[in-house]
C-alpha cells in the first residue's frame, strides 16, 4: 500500500506533468534509467522502429527525436545532452502514432479514393485528409494511424503504386501523437 504522502505527490506530479503538456511516454525508456521523464520531440514525432536520439533539455525531461530528423544536428552542438534511448519493450504495443503524409499526385478524378483504398488495404486508419490541386496536380496531406515504422512503410509502399502518384512522404507537420 501506498503512503498517503507518497500517493499525494504522485498526483501532483501527474497534474503538473499534465498541465505543462508532459508526461512519461511508456513506449520509451533512457537506457540505464527507470525513472526520466521521457517524451517524443513533436518536430519529428517518432514511432516505434525507428532510430531515436535523447536530447536532455531544460526543465522538461529527455526530449525523443528520429535520428533523421533536421533539429537533431542543432540541438546536439551540446554533446553532453546527447542520451541514449530506446524503444520498451520488444513487441509492438497496442498504441498508434498519428503519422502524416504528404502526397504528390497528379489532378485526375477518383485519385483521393484510390489511395484512400490503397491505406484501407494494409490496415491502416486514416485520421485526416486535405487536398489541393494547382497546375494539374494534387497535393494530398493525409495523417494515417500507424503502430510501428514497418507498417508505415507498407503504407507508402502501397500508395506509391497508385499510377499518377508523383512522391510519397513523411510530412513534419505537428500532429496529436496519439488517439
Amino acid at each position: 500500500m501506498k503512503e498517503p504522502l507518497a500517493e499525494e505527490e504522485s498526483k501532483i506530479a501527474s497534474v503538473v506533468k499534465r498541465m505543462l503538456g508532459l508526461g512519461t511516454d511508456a513506449k520509451l525508456q533512457v537506457k540505464g534509467f527507470d525513472d526520466l521523464l521521457v517524451y517524443r520531440a513533436k518536430c519529428c514525432n517518432p514511432i516505434r522502429g525507428e532510430e531515436v536520439i535523447g536530447y536532455i533539455t531544460r526543465g522538461k525531461g529527455v526530449a525523443v527525436h528520429s535520428k533523421n530528423c533536421p533539429n537533431v544536428q542543432n540541438l546536439l552542438y551540446d554533446a553532453d545532452r546527447k542520451i541514449e534511448v530506446e524503444w520498451a519493450g520488444t513487441a509492438p504495443s497496442a498504441e498508434a502514432y498519428a503519422v502524416p503524409l504528404t502526397i504528390l499526385t497528379e489532378d485526375r478524378p477518383g485519385m483521393l479514393a484510390e489511395i484512400a483504398a490503397a491505406i484501407s488495404e494494409v490496415k491502416a486508419n486514416i485520421l485526416n485528409v486535405e487536398a489541393r490541386t494547382a497546375d494539374e496536380r494534387g497535393t494530398i496531406e493525409i495523417t494515417v494511424e500507424i503502430p510501428d515504422m514497418k507498417h508505415l512503410e507498407r503504407v507508402i509502399a502501397s500508395i506509391k503504386k497508385i499510377g499518377g502518384v508523383y512522391d510519397v512522404a513523411r510530412s513534419t507537420r505537428a500532429v496529436n501523437s496519439t488517439r
